[in-house]
């Protein structure tokens, strides 16, 4: 028999023995399992959680690998604009925790864009706005695990090119204020 034969009866019998109901809905349910571990899997990568109860928590409130990565990524931004510019040593920080999050080449791009001309003001306001629905639509656990996530993030980036000599705050007033920002958003 020949290999093509073969392959066409394979096919066959595999049509066949996944046709019966009961099949199918137990194909439909394993699926449907594997494309929840596949979310779940890319939440992890690009939020850097483990927390299972957080992921479950944001794939219900239809978080996205992509939405995610903003989510992250838009504090961050927003700290190292702060003050006017982008130091060289915020825009390494930034890029580490891109990189950690395994954010598309797509994101990487629209991040390089922003670090290199400040984003629209608005883009802050979005992200907030969202914050504050996400929050209420998960569990309190859930929501904390994003603001540590997110807010000590944005805490490295503000910390990496402060102060002067080793001396004095390394967070300047500036990015003190959009971190207070930042942290008020996950407050009920």
């Amino acid at each position: 028999m020949s290999q093509d034969a073969l392959r066409n009866q394979q096919d066959r019998l595999e049509k066949e023995f996944f046709a019966r109901p009961s099949m199918s809905q137990a194909v439909a349910a394993l699926r449907e399992k594997l494309a929840a571990e596949r979310s779940r899997k890319g939440l992890a990568a690009a939020s850097g959680l483990s927390d299972p109860e957080a992921l479950d928590a944001l794939i219900a409130a239809g978080l996205s690998a992509g939405t995610l990565a903003a989510l992250a990524l838009v504090p961050l931004v927003a700290v190292a604009w702060a003050d006017g510019r982008v130091d060289d040593t915020e825009r390494d920080a930034i890029l580490r925790a891109a990189q950690q999050s395994e954010i598309t080449s797509e994101h990487r791009s629209l991040l390089e864009e922003w670090l290199s001309v400040a984003p629209d003001a608005r883009l802050l306001e979005a992200w907030s706005q969202y914050i504050r629905v996400l929050r209420d639509q998960i569990s309190p656990a859930a929501s904390e695990t994003l603001r540590a996530r997110i807010l000590g993030d944005a805490k490295r980036v503000a910390e990496a090119a402060g102060g002067f000599l080793g001396l004095g705050s390394k967070i300047s007033t500036s990015e003190t204020n959009v971190l207070a920002e930042l942290e008020a958003c996950f407050d009920a």
